[in-house]
């Protein structure tokens, strides 16, 4: 890293350490902190949304899939934008009718407290699960780019996303993953832009070698209901995790209850969920520009590093040793800038139901509580970079994340749906149970062989939905008859 590239590292980190510094000024209130004044209008929210969604994993993980593979990871997106669309006309309604701060209070409305705290204690172990494996995937690229440890790279971006997310609570968020979102694309296309042209055929030949190695084929029809980059089971696997996170985890979802109104909220979620098709294909086409790259300047290293599965390696050493000054420190804001939007969010999330949820509003006085708050937002980074450190040798870091979010989510996902469905056939202990019993059963099912195999990952989500939404109605009809009896 040449003194340029710290300049531009060092710049992007000052401006959003201000913009934190800036929206702490109207952050006194637990609706200020949390809700961001609830006065969001639709484009910073659509814009915050998009960038929770894309991440570290985005950065590296997408042209790392590219770089191995194709473009099979474009048909996710039919699933993921149904998922959008499905909760926009069911839970953001109900969200608003009851103007709750998390999600989890409509669980309490529609089940009861005790379902209400079970599913704020399954989100904070789904959401600290799924933040540490992005933080783990910007901390690897982190780590070449610096030659440092994966611990002190994890440890470096935590601290950075802590800082502002601390002081500037979820209008920082918002505001500072508007700029982010800005300056992550803008890392794409400079690096497809620079590609092109150190290559003798520009662009030209980055298609040229992407379609003699079949890597722009999308579409997989095959009814392999084991593999989930097929079209079948890729989509059904997105459908259900995006209602999943849509609906029920406080981390996205609390984007939208920024807004002014469910109006409001909805817009912002339906254009995340069609711009997210466009960062798809160019964070696919960054990989394929890289692997063009390689093909016609084939080095050792690179090499080794597709040999040995590590690709998602590849793009970080790209920046690293193919980028001039100037541009590489450009490319590793970029990077930052991914993990920022994801992390900060995460924060801000799991911060917000502790502090609703698990009762710590109620026992704050108004000089505890911002004290309260920043603890909260700095022992949940602590424990993020504890796991990130824990997954961070993966092979894949973009498939294990989805792999890893199918253990919990099905059951977190399975209370909501009862809450909005059934209310009154269940017993609220019951769904607690059937929640919290759901992951072993997952983990079971995908990890014991008792005869007839292992289900495939992209099963897990499924399994924990149908047990847990199954089990709620059968205890709650034995607890029912209980009590008439």
């Amino acid at each position: 890293m040449a003194t340029l590239d710290w300049l531009v590292v060092v710049t992007y980190a000052i401006v959003i350490l201000a913009v934190g510094i800036a929206t702490a000024r109207r952050t006194q209130s637990e609706s200020e902190y949390f809700l961001a004044g609830r006065d969001q209008g639709w484009a910073s929210v659509a814009a915050s949304t998009w960038a929770t969604k894309l991440s570290a994993l985005t950065f590296i993980g997408v042209p790392g899939a590219a770089i191995s593979g194709n473009f099979a990871y474009v048909q996710l997106w039919f699933g993921t934008f149904a998922a959008a669309y499905i909760v926009t006309i069911t839970f953001i309604p109900e969200f608003y009718r009851l103007r709750i701060s998390t999600v989890y209070e409509y669980l309490e409305h529609r089940l009861g407290p005790r379902t209400r705290l079970g599913g704020t204690w399954l989100f904070m172990v789904s959401r600290c699960l799924a933040s540490a494996v992005r933080l783990a995937g910007c901390a690897i690229a982190v780590s070449v780019f610096f030659e440092l440890s994966l611990a002190t790279a994890i440890f470096l971006v935590a601290a950075l996303a802590t800082a502002y997310v601390m002081v500037g609570g979820l209008r920082a968020v918002i505001w500072t993953d508007v700029l982010q979102l800005v300056l992550f694309l803008a890392g794409a296309a400079i690096a497809i832009l620079y590609i092109s042209a150190n290559l003798p055929g520009g662009f030209g030949q980055i298609m040229d070698i992407g379609a003699a190695a079949n890597k722009f084929q999308i579409f997989d029809f095959s009814f392999n209901m084991s593999d989930g980059t097929t079209f079948w089971l890729g989509n059904l696997f997105a459908l259900v995790l995006g209602v999943a996170v849509g609906a029920a985890d406080q981390d996205i979802a609390q984007r939208a209850l920024a807004c002014r109104n469910a109006s409001q909220a909805r817009i912002a979620l339906i254009t995340a969920g069609i711009a997210d098709l466009g960062s798809t294909f160019l964070f696919l086409t960054v990989g394929v520009a890289v692997f063009a790259f390689y093909t016609t300047f084939p080095q050792e290293a690179v090499t080794a590093l597709i040999a040995d599965n590590r690709n998602d390696y590849v793009f970080p050493h790209f920046i690293r040793h193919e980028l001039p000054a100037g541009l590489r420190g450009l490319l590793v804001a970029a990077l930052f800038a991914a993990a920022m939007s994801s992390l900060d969010s995460a924060l801000a999330g799991l911060t917000s139901s502790a502090y609703f949820d698990l009762g710590l509003a109620k026992h704050t006085t108004r000089l505890s509580d911002t004290a309260v708050r920043r603890t909260l937002v700095i022992l949940f980074a602590l424990i993020l970079a504890a796991i990130a450190y824990a997954l961070g040798s993966q092979p894949s870091i973009l498939w294990f994340g989805f792999k890893i979010m199918g253990y919990t989510y099905g059951g977190l996902l399975g209370l909501f749906i009862l809450a909005y469905v059934a209310p009154e056939r269940t017993h609220d202990a019951a769904n607690t149970f059937a929640a919290f019993s759901s992951i072993a059963v997952v983990i079971a099912a995908t990890q014991v062989d008792v005869g007839w195999g292992v289900a495939p990952w992209p099963w897990a989500i499924l399994i924990g939905l149908g047990w847990t939404f199954a089990i709620a109605l059968a205890l709650g009809a034995i607890m029912r008859r209980r009590a008439e009896a």
